[in-house]
């Protein structure tokens, strides 16, 4: 069963993207959207896969672990509900994420 995420991109646009659970929602943004660039591959160095997620699902989600903090710490446009999508892995329970793309500061 697929999941839907809904992405305002880097540019304003609006998206509906659908995923297999158990993928990488930095790589489900890099290929299908605009503004997730993940230079590092995924390996939480770089901060060019920043999201911020809407209010209702920054509890779901949890949070963020050391490494993950200290580099959002490092940007200017962190929030509240910024995530580096690198480390979040889609699961059914996250059936109609939403998220805005932050375009990357790099």
């Amino acid at each position: 069963m697929s999941i839907q995420i809904h992405v305002i991109d880097a540019n304003g646009h609006q998206q509906r993207l659908q995923a297999d659970p158990g993928s990488s929602l930095m790589e489900l943004l890099r290929d299908q959207s605009s503004g997730v660039e993940g230079v590092c591959g995924g390996c939480c160095a770089c901060g060019t896969c920043h999201i911020v997620l809407e209010s209702d699902w920054q509890p779901l989600l949890g949070t963020a672990q050391p490494e993950e903090e200290a580099l959002l710490d490092a940007l200017d446009e962190r929030t509240s509900g910024s995530r580096l999508s690198c480390q979040l892995r889609l699961s059914q329970e996250m059936d109609g994420l939403s998220l805005r793309i932050v375009p990357a500061e790099c």
